[in-house]
């Protein structure tokens, strides 16, 4: 091959070598686009849910207010464990389920609102007759309860179950 030829060789190489880089270029970019475009996508999104619900900021607080207003008041300082355990306790007993081990927590703040866990170690009861009770708990006019956490397994007796679970009464404070 005689210089002229390998000179014309090595342009042609370096050429294509230009054109292999900003092929891949184009390629890699391609990829880019269509990442930013979904993460545009998203952005746009969220500034529209966000949109929205500060459109329903009215609606929102006066949900908020309205159910503030059914919370229960109690004095400050007044003990409120057993008003709970004792509410717990009629519903349980109006529904069948057998409560042997129960014990009020320590009372926490969670914003405006107090919080009262109520640990029930030891339960019993059949299945329907359970869910009644935990739905009449959470949906009662007499208090806001939240069963945070439940556990259960077969109980000695047929067709029924035995556990625990975690009641949360919630309420405020007059001031």
């Amino acid at each position: 091959m005689s210089l002229k030829e390998k000179a014309i060789v090595a342009v042609l190489g370096v050429i294509a070598l230009y054109a292999l880089a900003i092929g891949l270029w184009f390629m890699r970019q391609e990829g880019e686009w269509k990442k930013a475009a979904k993460t545009y996508a998203k952005a746009v999104q969220k500034y529209n849910d966000e949109r929205k619900l500060i459109g329903e900021k009215n609606y929102w607080a006066d949900a908020y207010e309205e159910e503030k207003s059914r919370m229960p008041l109690f004095e400050e300082g007044k003990n409120t464990d057993t008003t709970w355990l004792q509410k717990m306790d009629e519903l349980a007993l109006k529904h069948h389920v057998s409560i042997s081990q129960r014990q009020a927590g320590k009372e926490t703040e969670a914003g405006e609102v107090l919080e009262l866990p109520i640990e029930v170690r030891s339960w019993e009861g059949a299945l329907e007759p359970l869910v009644r009770f935990i739905h009449e708990l959470e949906n009662t006019d007499d208090g806001m309860f939240d069963v945070r956490a439940i556990s259960f397994k077969p109980s000695n007796k047929k067709g029924y179950l035995k556990g625990s679970f975690t009641l949360t009464c919630a309420y405020m404070r007059d001031r």
